[in-house]
């Protein structure tokens, strides 16, 4: 078995208790971390390979809170690659016969073998700065631009498509990256919600419909994705200020859902986890979501009436 692969299966069997997302999200960036790590020697795993890894992430546009994730998860990707080595240092040294010429010489050889070494203490962690935690949003004006590029052609439909769905409904970068083709039926679709929320089935919006003009085949990354909110930018004419993303419309959508429609169901239409015992009680007696998702979308959602399509009297 490579051992890449080896390692990857060491580290994901740790996660076993936890959730499937948990699983996928933290697998995804250990995948992430051992592709950059590539061949090299486990000699060469130590603070100079993480530090660069890192400073990568940072070139891809991460965030630093995400950053600083994926420092923790790549320590467990160093515990399992230490786990990894000494058990194929012990099988080498099992299977060494001594009657053959040189095998004490791989013995010795094998035990000298060095582990990754995590030569990290805790002030090496990425710093989140109070500057690193400015969270922009849209303004209704910069969205009804950026649909409005839209219907006017100037986007390619897969960013027709994933602007239509991150206006609405406000879906994060990586709920967009899971989107599938299976996951749309006739009046539904169903959201892979990241962060803990509730994944669940949301009443599809009328007004995108037309303009889910995209197969949902590809797979990408959340930097490939990150990449084109820029561009969907870019080409709308809109400048968004440092450490914009599809985040945006969602900071947007939970300011005005909450004043227009209450926190309950401004939470239950964006999926939050609902952890507050006042708005679990009161969430005990709600209606069921998919009744949510109506009242919202039909009765004062800011984004819906931007892309219905004007009815032609001629």
């Amino acid at each position: 078995m490579k051992l890449s692969q080896q390692i990857l299966e060491t580290f994901q069997a740790e996660l076993s208790r936890s959730s499937a997302h948990t699983r996928g999200d933290r697998t995804f960036y250990a995948q992430k971390f051992l592709l950059f790590a590539g061949d090299r020697p486990f000699s060469e795993w130590n603070r100079v390979l993480v530090e660069s890894f890192l400073k990568e992430l940072e070139k891809e546009g991460y965030a630093p809170g995400t950053t600083l994730k994926v420092y923790g998860i790549v320590k467990r990707v160093f515990d399992a690659a230490k786990a990894v080595h000494e058990s194929r240092k012990l099988k080498l040294i099992s299977e060494a016969d001594p009657a053959e010429p040189g095998a004490v010489a791989e013995v010795l050889k094998a035990m000298a073998l060095p582990p990754p070494n995590w030569d990290l203490g805790k002030r090496s962690a990425p710093k989140v700065e109070a500057s690193d935690r400015v969270k922009p949003a849209h303004t209704l004006e910069e969205i009804q631009t950026m649909v409005q590029a839209a219907k006017s052609g100037l986007l390619e439909p897969a960013d027709v498509a994933y602007l239509a769905l991150a206006s609405v409904y406000g879906l994060r970068r990586e709920e967009l990256c899971r989107v599938q083709v299976d996951d749309f039926d006739r009046n539904t679709i169903f959201v892979r919600t990241a962060k803990g929320g509730e994944q669940r089935k949301q009443l599809l919006c009328e007004a995108i419909v037309p303009y889910l003009k995209y197969d949902f085949g590809g797979r990408y990354s959340p930097s490939c994705m990150s990449q084109r909110y820029w561009r969907i930018c870019v080409k709308a004419g809109i400048q968004p200020v440092e450490g914009s993303g599809w985040h945006n419309f969602r900071r947007y959508l939970d300011t005005v859902l909450v004043e227009t429609f209450g926190e309950l169901k401004a939470y239950i239409f964006l999926r939050w986890k609902i952890s507050s015992s006042s708005l679990m009680t009161e969430r005990y007696y709600s209606r069921d979501p998919l009744e949510v998702d109506r009242q919202v979308l039909e009765n004062g959602h800011p984004v819906v009436g931007l892309w219905q399509l004007k009815e032609n009297h001629g």
